[in-house]
């Protein structure tokens, strides 16, 4: 069952997201999924009997940082580089029943080295946006690591949170992956969090002193 966090705004897993999907839902109207795999047959190899249909919005990607791109001077000297790669950022589309829901989808794999950051604007920006037309579902494969780290970050960002008001903000998650996975949950959530602060330059936050403001 989905964690309210905020108004409109909830935490929760695949299970989740695939009851609303199938089921449909008068409540929620986004889903932002956080999954190693931004296809929606994601839930269908997770378990066979799930069937979510889907149609694209959209798909953004971005140039990766190895390779180079050929300049005229390159090809004048008749050397050709080879294209950077391109990286799938996210992927928009309408799913679940009557193809009802937005849902975005984020190839974020659960791995303390999984650069959090290229994903952080946009799992924001969608959070934020969407919220204003109804409820948003933010989860990942098991409701732990991953989703925690991207609401923490938008409270961070939203709230204006001061030391003393984001470290009390921050409990709100620690009960919860508590209550659901006991101190394996807690140990996922504070390594992604740890994770996602100390490569944020502009975050200076500690988890024992306290949180400072998320500048966009």
């Amino acid at each position: 069952m989905p964690y309210l966090v905020r108004d409109r705004l909830f935490i929760g897993d695949i299970s989740d997201a695939a009851e609303i999907l199938q089921k449909g839902s008068t409540e929620f109207t986004h889903i932002l999924s956080l999954l190693s795999s931004a296809s929606i047959s994601f839930f269908t190899e997770w378990r066979s009997s799930i069937i979510i249909p889907a149609k694209e919005i959209r798909k953004v990607f971005v140039v990766g940082s190895e390779g180079a791109s050929s300049s005229e001077d390159d090809v004048d000297n008749g050397l050709k580089k080879s294209s950077p790669p391109e990286k799938l950022l996210y992927s928009l589309e309408y799913a679940g029943k009557d193809l009802k829901f937005v849902r975005m989808a984020t190839p974020l794999r659960d791995m303390e080295n999984e650069d959090l950051l290229d994903y952080l604007d946009v799992c924001l920006d969608f959070i934020h946006e969407n919220r204003k037309e109804g409820a948003v579902l933010v989860h990942c494969f098991a409701g732990v690591s991953r989703s925690a780290a991207i609401i923490t970050a938008y409270l961070m960002r939203t709230e204006q949170l001061s030391q003393e008001g984001s470290s009390k903000s921050i409990m709100f998650l620690v009960y919860y992956l508590l209550h659901r996975y006991l101190a394996i949950g807690l140990q996922l959530f504070f390594n992604r969090c740890c994770f996602l602060i100390y490569q944020k330059k502009k975050m200076l936050f500690s988890l024992w002193y306290g949180l400072e403001t998320l500048d966009n």
